[in-house]
C-alpha cells in the first residue's frame, strides 16, 4: 500500500491510549510477519520503511533477484513483482537503522530457495553475525494456516520461482507436493518461547491466495489480545472462480466461503478498525476509461453495507484501536463512502 511507511513510522512511536494517560512503550525488536511472501518484495517494503539504512529494499532486491537468475541461466517470470514494485519510491530516510525481524513465510521450495541467495546477497553480515541487534530477515519454507501440520500444495510450488499457482490442493492431487503448516500463534509462541505474553507484532501481512481467513483464524490468540498492531491481507474473490484452478475462500464459490463483512465484523468486535485498500489505476488504464478513485475507503462502522466488487483484487488494513497514533493516521488517510 502507498501509505505503508507512514503507518510504520507511527506503529514505531507506539503510543497506547489504553490508559488516560499517554505512555511511550518502547517495544523491540519491531516484529512483521510476511506471509505469502513470494519474491520478497513486501519483505524489502518493511524493511526500507522501518531500517531503511540496511540498503535491503524494492530496488536492491531486484537487482539481486535478476543476478541469481543471469547464475542459473534462466529469467524468472515477472521478477520486477506484479505490480512493478521493484519500481517504487523509497524511504527519503536512507541513514536509520533499528532493530528489526521480518519473517517472510514462503511455501514454494523453488521460491525459497531463491529468497535464501538473496538474503545471501543483500545481508551478508546478518548471515554471519551472532544473532544480535539489526535488522533480520527470517525466510521460512512453510505455508500458514488454521491448524498445524502439512497441506499438500500444487505441483507449480516445486520448480517455478514466483509462480501464483502455488496454493493448497486437495488431498490425491496428482504430483502435489508436502509443506509444513502452522498457525500464526504456534510460530509466535515457538519463536519467541521467553517471553510471558506473545510479542508485540507491528504488522501481521497476509497474502495466503485466496485462503486468508483461514490464517487470520489461527492468528486468534495475537488479534484477541491485540498484540498486532496492524494486519493487512488481500481480498481477491475471482480466485474461487477461475478457470482451470479455482482455489480461495472468498468470492461466490469460495470453499468454503467466507465474507469479506463476516471477518471485517469480526475484526471491529476485538478492536480493530479496516479499510479496503484499492488497486489504483494505472496510466494506461486510465486511457481506457477505468476511472480514478481515492485508494482507501474505511469498512468499520457500518461504511460498507454489502459485500464489495473489486476489480482483480484489493488488499484490507486494519489497525487497532488499542494504539490510538496508528488508528488515527489511518482513519486521516481515509474516504468515507456509504454503499
Amino acid at each position: 500500500m502507498d501509505h505503508i511507511v507512514t503507518l510504520l513510522e507511527e506503529a514505531t512511536s507506539l503510543t497506547t491510549t489504553s490508559s488516560s494517560t499517554s505512555q511511550q512503550q518502547p517495544q523491540q525488536p519491531f516484529v512483521v510477519l510476511d506471509i505469502g511472501c513470494n519474491k520478497g518484495y513486501t519483505s524489502a517494503d518493511f524493511l526500507d520503511a522501518l531500517s531503511p539504512g540496511t540498503n535491503m529494499n524494492p530496488h536492491t532486491l531486484v537487482t539481486a533477484i535478476r543476478t541469481i537468475a543471469k547464475e542459473d541461466n534462466t529469467k524468472f517470470d515477472r521478477d520486477g513483482g506484479v505490480c512493478n514494485d521493484s519500481k517504487k519510491a523509497l524511504n527519503v530516510d536512507r541513514t536509520t537503522v533499528r532493530d528489526v525481524e521480518v519473517h517472510c513465510f514462503e511455501p514454494s521450495p523453488a521460491t525459497y530457495g531463491m529468497l535464501i541467495r538473496a538474503h545471501e546477497k543483500l545481508m551478508p553480515k546478518e548471515t554471519n553475525s551472532n544473532g544480535s541487534g539489526g535488522a533480520k530477515w527470517f525466510i521460512h519454507n512453510k505455508g500458514l494456516h488454521k491448524v498445524n501440520g502439512e497441506m499438500k500444495w500444487h505441483s507449480a510450488c516445486a520448480h517455478a520461482v514466483g509462480d501464483e499457482l502455488c496454493t493448497i490442493v486437495e488431498e490425491g492431487t496428482a504430483d502435489a507436493i508436502t509443506v509444513p503448516v502452522v498457525t500464526v500463534d504456534t510460530f509466535l509462541q515457538e519463536t519467541y518461547p521467553s517471553s510471558s505474553e506473545l510479542p508485540l507484532v507491528h504488522m501481521l501481512k497476509i497474502d495466503a491466495e485466496g485462503l486468508d481467513p483461514a490464517v487470520l483464524e489461527g492468528s486468534m490468540n495475537v488479534l484477541t489480545s491485540n498484540r498486532a498492531i496492524m494486519v493487512m491481507f488481500e481480498f481477491n474473490p475471482g480466485l474461487s472462480e477461475k478457470g482451470d484452478h479455482p482455489h480461495g475462500m472468498w468470492g461466490r464459490k469460495g470453499n468454503p466461503r467466507v465474507t469479506l463483512i463476516e471477518v471485517t465484523n469480526w475484526l471491529d468486535g476485538i478492536g480493530y478498525d479496516c479499510y479496503l485498500d484499492t488497486h489504483l489505476p494505472e496510466e494506461s488504464e486510465k486511457k481506457k476509461g477505468v476511472l480514478d478513485a481515492p485508494g482507501l475507503y474505511r469498512i468499520t462502522g457500518d461504511c460498507l453495507s454489502k459485500e464489495p466488487n473489486v476489480r482483480g483484487w484489493a488488499n484490507v488494513v486494519c489497525a487497532s484501536r488499542k494504539y490510538g497514533n496508528v488508528a488515527a493516521r489511518l482513519l486521516e488517510l481515509a474516504t468515507f463512502v456509504q454503499t
